[in-house]
């Protein structure tokens, strides 16, 4: 096992929102053996917490009272996972804790990639009910000691990992990866993108086929996402393979397609071939998009940047979508509670209103 090498990443939330850290974990794999695993508390925001959380971690207000808040401790935290391989057990809700304290914490998104080990051992061990991390550890006779507290459970998915990559018969991370044929999740250069499975479909005669056959986990939908339970379509040249970017829809909830039919919500538009689409510089699909808005189809027509932004899980306020609200009753409740997020007025509607 000399080439298995990763950090785990586990985090604890004091409510119901992934901007609320109480507690990080981590644990240093270096070639097969477990170095050192440490954690650190954290106060969440106005050091609130909701029952269940606690009754789950059994971390409480007063534990965290003195801790630093995540603003604080998190710069240090991502200097040492800058271009490592991360592993956490369930990985969307963890990336997804690391997006939103960034964003309500104005903090730059980190750079490394990372697995899910929940995810890969669906495929080592097919034969469990449950992936969960305890059952998974019962399985290979890992201690669930601890379990539910931040430095426990990074152990733990260490642990794991490394009877992942035995029964596997892999010697590396990276092998783990291929022979499951999935691709690294990333945040890189302030993007976001999942770690995922591949099926075996590349040509672009095959993306509406891509499109109906591909599995989405729906553990992992994202229902505040504006692209959830939506139909986007793309044209044009994109910076990232299109069948990716479909990938990436179907991943939070939304469907998609290779071609424009009433149906679709979004049209995301790449860069254009003017030899191709000739001196306007609109595809097919542009001008059949720009028809239909004519007529009065809810088509939103959107860049490829402007489609990246928002399905990295940027839930800043103005995005009425998610709440239904008002646009000044959003601004206002904005300026008066800076620190929540949209998770957290999603809660608040059914008491203040």
């Amino acid at each position: 096992m000399s080439n298995i090498n990763f950090v785990v990443l586990d985090f604890e939330t004091a409510t119901a929102s992934r901007a609320s850290v109480c507690e990080v974990g981590l644990c240093f794999v270096r070639d097969g053996q477990i170095m050192s695993s440490p954690s650190y508390l954290m106060r969440p925001p106005f050091n609130r917490y909701d029952a269940v959380n606690t009754t789950v971690h059994g971390i409480t207000p007063q534990m965290t009272e003195d801790a630093p808040e995540f603003w604080l401790q998190w710069p240090a935290i991502a200097a040492v996972l800058e271009g490592e391989t991360v592993v956490a057990h369930y990985a969307p809700f963890d990336m997804g804790v690391i997006n939103d304290e960034c964003q309500r914490c104005g903090l730059p998104l980190p750079e490394f990639r990372f697995v899910c080990s929940c995810a890969l051992s669906r495929f080592v061990v097919p034969e469990l009910e449950s992936h969960a991390l305890e059952p998974l550890c019962a399985h290979f006779g890992i201690s669930t000691d601890g379990h539910h507290r931040a430095g426990s459970d990074a152990l733990m998915t260490a642990k794991l990992m490394l009877c992942l990559c035995e029964a596997a018969g892999v010697d590396s991370i990276d092998a783990l990866v291929e022979k499951y044929r999935y691709r690294f999740g990333s945040f890189h250069e302030g993007t976001y993108t999942p770690f995922h499975r591949i099926p075996d479909y590349t040509g672009k005669t095959n993306l509406d086929h891509f499109a109906k056959e591909y599995q989405a986990d729906a553990d992992g939908f994202d229902e505040l996402s504006p692209f959830y339970g939506k139909e986007v379509v793309f044209t044009g040249t994109m910076n990232s393979p299109r069948q990716e970017l479909m990938r990436l829809v179907m991943d939070i909830g939304g469907r998609t397609k290779d071609s424009l039919t009433r149906t679709a919500d979004f049209l995301v538009v790449g860069q254009q071939d003017y030899r191709v689409v000739g001196e306007d510089g609109m595809s097919s699909k542009q001008k059949k998009a720009l028809a239909m808005i004519e007529k009065g189809a809810p088509l939103t027509v959107l860049s490829e940047e402007e489609f990246l932004k928002m399905i990295s899980g940027s839930h800043g306020f103005g995005q009425t979508d998610f709440l239904d609200l008002p646009h000044d009753e959003i601004e206002r409740l904005g300026k008066l509670f800076p620190s929540l997020t949209v998770l957290d007025f999603e809660k608040m509607k059914g008491i203040l209103y």
